[in-house]
């Protein structure tokens, strides 16, 4: 699974009504850095996406894209490779 993280800065800033330039200031960066993340021409640390997620209210936008059903699916299906499985037995 590969999560767009710019695509998914820029929904989080729009779903909070703000222009690139707003959210710069927000951010403390330039508007011009906010488009180069948004259009992925460069990376951004996991750090400033907490923050995007703090600043713009949008924590279950993050969350969604980062833990998707996908990623969900993908995660319990690896899992048993690592311990065997004899901990779902368990549990189910």
């Amino acid at each position: 699974m590969h999560v767009d993280v710019g695509e998914l800065i820029r929904k989080c800033r729009k779903k909070a009504k703000l222009s690139q330039e707003a959210f710069a200031e927000l951010m403390h960066t330039t508007q011009s850095t906010i488009s180069r993340i948004e259009q992925n021409i460069i990376a951004c640390e996991v750090n400033f996406l907490a923050r995007t997620a703090a600043i713009t209210n949008s924590q279950d936008t993050v969350v969604a894209a980062l833990f998707s059903a996908d990623a969900a699916m993908q995660f319990l299906q690896t899992v048993p490779m690592f311990i065997g499985g004899g901990i779902f037995n368990w549990i189910m």
